[in-house]
């Protein structure tokens, strides 16, 4: 029977960030994960300038610059049913200079962030699927895998997504109720995409999310629409339908094609109880999920793995302090996006009231925390 101090459920950005940090500190570290990378994710595949900071703190930013697939984005378009655009820009307001955040393919990413975990010295199993939580008088005390074997340690971290079997062991995942919405995600090659941005575009019952991955043409395109799929069909259809509905997106993408599966995941909504207790942690989506409208995914996995190393026994806490103003600002987006005329009402304002705009540039980009009255300076009287 192995033992490790350290035992990370999940090898995607969450889960190798937290077995990087934790190796750095010379902690035995074991990750593991039932796939075998490189491997597809259903994900906007978009990094925050926050979140490209964690990542070169981490030396990951280097492996990816080394391959080169990926893309520096100065911003989000935003396009409102009405046509109404807005640039969304991250321009960090205490330097007074645009900061860009990273569109790479998880194909690219997930596979750095497993080899720089290798690299500092964690135990890296692909292939082996953790099937239970082991429990010894109401603690965490290890998992068990294939074949019921068992591995022991003294922090089991489940960073193991959505449908987290660490999470659902131990009953602490709940299913949010709202907005009950459903992922699609797709790839095009060989499209024209010479912007430094990538755009939002909303529709009247789902929106979708564009940009460039890197600089030969791959594209990701990803549709966020409610649940069931019944009406449309097969992923490919509901996914064709939408962009259907976006003439210039359209035009850009029919002189490439797509390329890959269309990957999917849902629903998308997800909470927790609590995110730690006695020998287990969870981070990223494991620790609960709202939507991708925002793009900060991928940050708060990097960054809740930084607060779980720093102290264990606090994470709860800081974790909670670290995105509670934030996750009130998204869910009142939420509230915006499903509404045409409030959406068309908001882009006017964010033209108009340029301040409040381009804080929330630095909120959206992961720059700075959010402040509760942002959302009164921008939309009040």
């Amino acid at each position: 029977m192995a033992v490790y101090d350290v035992i990370v459920v999940g090898g995607g950005p969450a889960g190798s960030a937290t077995a990087c940090l934790f190796a750095e500190q010379g902690k035995r570290v074991l990750l593991a994960d039932a796939a075998r990378f490189p491997r597809r994710k259903a994900c906007a595949e978009y990094i925050s300038p926050g979140g490209a900071a964690i990542l070169e703190r981490l030396g990951v930013l280097a492996r990816l610059q080394s391959v080169g697939a990926y893309r520096w984005l100065r911003g989000m378009q935003i396009q409102a049913t009405s046509g109404a655009c807005h640039m969304v820009e991250y321009r960090d307001t205490r330097a007074s200079r645009v900061r860009y955040g990273l569109s790479v393919s998880r194909l690219v990413l997930d596979l750095a962030l497993l080899d720089e975990a290798r690299a500092r010295g964690a135990e890296v199993r692909e292939g082996f699927r953790v099937n239970d939580v082991w429990l010894r008088s109401g603690r965490v005390v290890g998992v068990i895998g294939p074949a019921g074997e068992r591995l022991e340690a003294d922090l089991v971290v489940g960073a193991d997504g959505l449908q987290s079997i660490v999470a659902r062991t131990l009953g602490v995942r709940r299913l949010s109720a709202w907005p009950r919405r459903l992922g699609l995600v797709a790839h095009w090659e060989n499209v024209d995409w010479p912007e430094d941005y990538g755009c939002m575009l909303i529709g009247r019952r789902d929106y979708i999310g564009v940009a460039p991955l890197d600089k030969s043409g791959l594209i990701t395109v990803g549709l966020v629409r409610r649940m069931p799929l019944t009406r449309l069909g097969s992923a490919l259809r509901a996914i064709e339908q939408a962009v259907a509905h976006h003439p210039e997106l359209n035009r850009r993408l029919s002189r490439g094609r797509m390329t890959g599966p269309v990957l999917g995941a849902g629903p998308l909504a997800r909470r927790v109880r609590q995110c730690a207790g006695a020998g287990y942690a969870l981070v990223g989506d494991a620790a609960g999920f709202f939507d991708p409208f925002t793009g900060e995914g991928i940050f708060r996995a990097l960054r809740s793995a930084e607060l779980l190393a720093a102290n264990p026994h606090t994470y709860a806490r800081q974790r909670r302090k670290a995105f509670a103003a934030k996750e009130h600002l998204v869910a009142l987006i939420q509230l915006v996006i499903q509404s045409p005329r409030l959406m068309n009402f908001t882009i006017h304002r964010l033209q108009k009231r340029r301040r409040a705009a381009r804080e929330l540039g630095c909120v959206l980009g992961d720059l700075e925390p959010a402040r509760l009255d942002l959302a009164w300076r921008l939309l009040g009287p």
